[in-house]
């Protein structure tokens, strides 16, 4: 989940929001597991280590690295879900700012 900030000072609260109930469904915790995260990382609203592991912060430039870092792992396909700030309900600013980098 893509994070448009560039020093990640706000990453404490929607981030969390928008990423700890992944915690508690039946698929993803395994997962997680599987990907190195602790039952301790996925406690409450998520550790900063999980959080930070699922959510790149920065600007377009950081973000299309942190995707292609997934692609260079071995990724076949990595989903992008940007975080909407203020009246942008679907961060489609956010999307056509980061689509030209991830193409």
């Amino acid at each position: 989940m893509p994070r448009r900030s560039s020093n990640g000072s706000n990453r404490g609260s929607s981030p969390r929001e928008r990423t700890s109930w992944y915690f508690d469904l039946g698929n993803y915790p395994p997962s997680l597991r599987a990907q190195g995260f602790t039952d301790e990382d996925l406690a409450g609203q998520g550790s900063d280590r999980i959080i930070d592991g699922l959510v790149a912060w920065g600007g377009v430039d950081a973000i299309a690295g942190r995707v292609r870092e997934h692609l260079a792992a071995g990724a076949d396909h990595v989903c992008i879900q940007p975080l909407p700030t203020g009246g942008d309900l679907f961060a489609l600013d956010a999307l056509r700012k980061l689509a030209p980098a991830l193409l």
